[in-house]
């Protein structure tokens, strides 16, 4: 057996199709896994464009879902078996693991798509028809009833907006009644779906593509024009006078931070997402964050426990909510440029990437 994988070599710098052989042996508790489908997240194209730093050479992705192989001892896994994965491969003793709560910061942690292809095997990353995960790395098991294209963004985008809405409940002491979130990509949807379903009355999603309004409101949220001449501040002052619970910076643009902090009741939660690049220093009044009592927390990724709640939300959810329809079909693997290329146009909310051979008609 053999394995494709696309190469990168560094911003601007093309990909290199090369295979890979398949036989060598797994280590205990080591998975091999056939890659059915993959999904380009916004942080491989910071990294393609150079906008973020990784190792190279490299096989980025880390968005998939897939089908094992065959699994080293120690697994409880079957050939065939169809599962998605953490991004993350964490030792489970280090005081991130156990004290802190924070497996995601793992003094040992290693991030699929974000490693050497001379670690391991090189099968670290989802742009590839197969990878090898670790020991320490989550497994959960996909239900037959989810399409690919629901389940292939979930162990990152819907995995991290999950731990976002956690961590805002949690800081209100229950449900809140208004939550704005900055930003109407694949994060935003998600977090108006999540809200939405948690229960949460009024949830508004800021955003500067109003063709993207449709799409928030088939999700739960009411679109806020986020463009700097509408003045969503003045939008959601007019709704809600003394501010909302709560906002979520979802967008990855540091503008709109000033906005949401002027958004936000005395007392109210912030939490910033998306704002996971070099790009990101803030200019903000500090005597706001004090005089309005607010509580300010960064969230970065997810522990185990914010996956197993993806997946069991995408399952109570698919009949009800157009997840597929977020995807596009799928671009070769072999074609993966061209994907790069469709996912910068902002057409699809996220484009898919499948192991099927170049002859394939792109997605527009």
């Amino acid at each position: 057996m053999t394995a494709q994988r696309q190469i990168f070599h560094g911003a601007g710098q093309p990909f290199s199709f090369e295979w890979r052989d398949l036989d060598f042996d797994l280590a205990p508790g080591e998975v091999l896994v056939a890659i059915d489908l993959a999904t380009i997240c916004g942080s491989d194209l910071h990294t393609i464009d150079g906008m973020r730093t990784e190792v190279v050479p490299s096989v980025l992705g880390h968005e998939a879902v897939g089908r094992v192989v065959r699994a080293g001892a120690g697994r409880a896994l079957s050939a065939g078996d169809r599962i998605t994965w953490s991004i993350a491969d964490t030792c489970g003793t280090c005081p991130p693991c156990t004290r802190h709560g924070l497996p995601q910061k793992c003094e040992q942690l290693f991030k699929y798509g974000h490693a050497s292809i001379a670690e391991g095997t090189g099968l670290n990353g989802s742009y590839a028809s197969h990878i090898v995960l670790r020991a320490g790395t989550h497994i959960v098991a996909v239900p037959p009833s989810l399409a690919d294209s629901a389940v292939a963004p979930a162990n990152c985008a819907l995995a991290t907006m999950v731990n976002a809405v956690s961590q805002l409940i949690h800081s209100q002491g229950g449900v809140p009644d208004s939550v704005v979130v900055q930003g109407g990509g694949l994060l935003g949807i998600y977090g108006c779906a999540l809200l939405k379903a948690r229960g949460v009355a009024h949830v508004y999603c800021t955003e500067i593509n109003q063709g993207r309004f449709p799409w928030i409101e088939k999700f739960g949220g009411t679109p806020i024009d986020g463009r700097e001449q509408a003045d969503p501040v003045a939008q959601i002052l007019d709704r809600h006078r003394l501010g909302v619970d709560a906002v979520l910076e979802v967008a990855g643009a540091k503008e709109v931070v000033p906005q949401g902090l002027k958004m936000i009741r005395n007392g109210g939660f912030y939490g910033l997402v998306g704002l996971v690049h070099p790009d990101s220093a803030l200019t903000v009044e500090a005597e706001m964050i004090i005089r309005k009592c607010l509580t300010l927390q960064g969230v970065h990724n997810y522990a185990p426990s914010h996956l197993d709640e993806a997946i069991a939300f995408l399952s109570r959810s698919a009949d009800v909510l157009p997840f597929g329809d977020l995807v596009s079909p799928p671009v070769p693997l072999a074609q993966l440029e061209d994907g790069v290329e469709l996912a910068k146009s902002q057409r699809w909310f996220r484009v898919s990437i499948s192991m099927e051979d170049g002859s394939a008609t792109l997605p527009t």
